[in-house]
């Protein structure tokens, strides 16, 4: 065992038992309270003929579970009710007799080995029984009568256990995969209308708690489902609630009413249904009033529907969607999907990351590998020392007089030989000298052996080189992993409602599609993607889908500049649509090449790169001519090809700088970065800069100067990445130069640049040009290095 450690693994498990079961008690503690609650306001629903099966029913679903103290628990819930309403019900001593029996016997037979089926059929029995004894002692009714009423009974207990017995499956299917149907929802409303039937009677302040709740209930699954559902849980919520306090038809009417316009506005929000409700209630209201019709308007007080709505909004937005989320099958089926697709996701990110792991640690074991060389060159003399002896000393005669007796004086002589020779100082140690009988074969061979150490060296310090640069290239590597990673984690929002719209619209139209997928993209902008093998010209998608799209969203959409990818294998065409951005960029780029030179050392890509992002990268090759080009040509692309593939630009620059710095002759040049990133939607640009000069923007009558001093790409094993942020606006000129442009004034000076683009106009091809005249002019109509103007202006989109 180790010395100090520390193992309290008993302590450990007890704290966590103890805390799962404070947990588990606390979840017990609800359920238990949960269900006494309901038992109560079950037993007390009642039928029309003031008969009330409701509660030894659910008494009996809650038996059939085995559980002995939710089984009491029930059981005195149930007869509590029943007393609660002995003065309203025929029959209560019935109803206190069946109760203790029928849980009684339920326990009894929970404890045998009698299958399921036998149970029921014994509780059936024992049920039947009992009615008919106390119809025949109780009520003294002859055998037949008894008997009729007995199976009446029956009638009404055994439908309303079934109902319930299924309700209770589907209330367990909450939070699951399944989808719930429209009968399963309504069955599992006639639940929430039979507890809402049992709070009859119960006023607060001279207010109907059950018309409180019944409202507000109908409100909920209008607002969560629509018409249909809302309309058909009014009804059954009338119905039992009817029941009760005989206005069934009433109670049906209102209820029912209400639910089917307040779902009709079920799209337009919460507002729209709260009002829709509270017009129709008051519509009702006034009927039910001014009716020649003999119609109880008592049992509907305006302050009812208006506490019902303030309830309606008191209710957070979150319990609203959660609701839906389960009743709704589209939304779940929708959710459902999206989770099979993130555990699909999830475990695909798994590889990656190990992935990146993996190359993090080849990294780490090659740079590990780089130390141990400087570890070894301690080692190298004495290893030298020995070699050499070896050769000359082994058969010599006086061996066991120089490394005997006179080791150290001897070792210390060829230490100093051999140095001797690596320095090429041509002096014979004094101690050799004086003894040594084979001077001639031992600087015959000390020259060989530092000759032959110094080529080993030579190679030793290229394979160490080549870890060292392995180690970071496959580092850059394992962060590029990483971001991929990251991106992947951000969730991609769907947007089902905005799909169904999209669909009704092509449907509308007689569009024909085969797939539409809407996203939210990470900054809250919409992106449509419509895939189909029918439209072989975009005019049908600019001229008659675009439009609808606009409608369905609300927003000014554009076709991605993509315009159509076709799939080889399917021959399927998919078009994304995107949210016009706010501002557009007009480009110009002038250039003139080093005199003597028909090729340019400098290269340069500008354009969109991704949705609502315009990208410009110039690159100057240092020197001139061909290499410089393939230098900066190389730096450009690879930049353009990484962020194309939506790496970040920080990532790209670094990947490029670990790629430029694996060079294999000295005459090999570096390259500088400047890149400016627009986002079109917010006006924001980024500049980064590696080693490139300065950059300007002129806004009115002002110029902004952005200024760098950091070391161009390949120089540095990690990219000296220098990063500014502006906003820019409509009108604004956005001007990239490389150093043949600002090297043509002593010092590297720019105030003729600044005074040129404050002079002339803001056309960019005029601008760029002038300043590549000024600058030859300045030279004198030299060009000593090359020489690119990149000028561009921002514009709003609808001006």
């Amino acid at each position: 065992m180790q010395y100090g450690a520390e193992i309290n693994s008993y302590e450990r498990i007890r704290k966590i038992n103890t805390t799962k079961c404070e947990e588990s008690s606390k979840n017990i503690y609800l359920k238990a309270g949960i269900l006494f609650i309901m038992s109560i306001f079950i037993s007390r629903t009642m039928m029309i003929n003031s008969t009330a099966p409701f509660g030894i029913a659910f008494l009996i679903v809650v038996l059939s579970n085995k559980n002995s103290k939710m089984s009491l628990i029930s059981a005195f819930g149930t007869l509590l009710g029943y007393i609660t309403m002995e003065k309203y019900i025929k029959n209560a001593s019935m109803y206190y007799a069946l109760v203790p029996i029928v849980t009684i016997m339920a326990l009894t037979l929970s404890k045998t080995k009698l299958d399921e089926k036998k149970r029921k059929i014994a509780m059936a029995a024992v049920l039947s029984s009992t009615i008919l004894i106390y119809n025949l002692f109780s009520n003294e009714f002859n055998f037949t009568m008894s008997l009729v009423v007995t199976v009446t009974s029956l009638c009404c207990i055994f439908p309303i256990y079934f109902m319930l017995q299924t309700s209770n499956t589907f209330f367990k299917e909450i939070k699951t995969k399944h989808l719930f149907r429209d009968e399963e929802i309504i069955c599992m409303s006639l639940v929430v209308s039979i507890l809402v039937a049992g709070t009859w009677g119960i006023e607060l302040f001279g207010v109907s708690l059950t018309n409180i709740l019944a409202f507000a209930i109908v409100l909920l699954f209008s607002f969560t489902s629509g018409s249909a559902i809302g309309a058909t849980v009014g009804i059954s919520m009338g119905a039992i609630i009817g029941m009760s306090n005989q206005s069934i038809l009433l109670y049906i009417a209102v209820l029912g009413m209400v639910g089917l316009i307040a779902g009709a506005f079920k799209e337009a929000g919460k507002s729209f249904v709260a009002i829709s409700f509270l017009v129709t209630f008051l519509i009702a209201r006034v009927y039910i009033i001014t009716s020649s019709v003999n119609l109880p308007d008592k049992n509907f007080a305006l302050i009812d529907g208006i506490i019902a709505v303030g309830l309606f909004f008191l209710i957070p937005s979150k319990f609203y969607n959660n609701i839906e989320a389960e009743i709704n099958s589209e939304k779940k089926k929708i959710n459902l999907d999206r989770n099979y697709l993130n555990n699909i996701r999830n475990i695909y990110l798994g590889k990656l990351d190990s992935f990146s792991d993996v190359l993090e640690n080849m990294s780490t074991i090659l740079a590990d590998l780089v130390d141990n060389d400087k570890l070894m060159m301690q080692t190298k003399s004495a290893e030298l020392i020995d070699n050499l002896a070896t050769r000359v000393c082994s058969e010599c005669n006086a061996n066991c007089i120089c490394w005997s007796r006179e080791h150290h004086a001897t070792y210390s002589a060829f230490a100093e030989l051999i140095e001797n020779k690596q320095k090429n100082i041509g002096g014979f140690p004094i101690e050799l000298e004086r003894k040594c009988l084979k001077k001639g074969a031992l600087t015959r061979n000390s020259e060989d052996v530092v000759n032959k150490y110094i080529i080993n060296e030579m190679w030793r310090n290229r394979l160490s080189e080549g870890r060292e640069l392995l180690s970071n290239q496959i580092n850059n590597m394992a962060k590029s992993v990483e971001e991929l990673v990251d991106e992947f984690n951000e969730d991609i929002e769907t947007d089902g409602d905005l799909e169904r719209d999209i669909l009704k619209l092509l449907e509308k139209n007689a569009l024909y599609y085969d797939d539409v997928f809407c996203i939210v993209d990470d900054k809250g902008r919409d992106v449509v993607r419509i895939t189909s093998e029918k439209y072989e010209s975009l005019t049908i998608y600019s001229n008659k889908i675009l439009p609808l799209i606009n409608e369905a969203t609300g927003k000014s959409m554009i076709i991605n500049e993509d315009k159509c990818n076709i799939n080889p294998k399917t021959n399927k065409c998919t078009i994304v649509f995107e949210e016009a951005p706010n501002f557009k960029i007009n480009t110009y780029v002038a250039k003139a090449s080093k005199e003597g030179f028909n090729v340019h050392g400098d290269s340069f890509v500008f354009g969109n790169m991704g949705i609502g992002n315009y990208m410009t990268v110039l690159s100057d090759g240092m020197g001139s001519g061909p290499q410089a080009g393939r230098e900066s040509e190389a730096a450009v692309e690879l930049i353009e090809k990484f962020t194309g593939a939506g790496f970040s630009k920080i990532t790209a620059i670094n990947t490029v700088n670990s790629i430029m710095t694996l060079k294999f002759c000295e005459e090999e040049k570096f390259s500088t970065i400047d890149l400016a990133s627009i986002d079109l939607y917010t006006g924001e640009i980024d500049f980064m800069k590696v080693g490139a000069v300065a950059s300007f923007i002129k806004s009115d009558d002002t110029v902004d100067i952005i200024k760098s001093k950091s070391l161009p790409i390949g120089v540095l094993d990690e990219a000296d990445i220098e990063t500014y942020k502006r906003e820019i606006k409509h009108g604004d000129l956005i001007v990239m130069i490389s150093d043949g442009i600002s090297d043509v004034e002593e010092g590297g000076r720019i105030d003729w640049i600044l005074d040129y683009m404050i002079r002339h106009e803001d056309n960019v091809e005029e601008l760029a040009n002038g300043i590549i005249e000024e600058a030859k002019k300045i030279s004198k109509n030299k060009v000593n290095d090359d020489m690119t103007v990149i000028v561009s202006k921002v514009s709003n989109v609808y001006n």
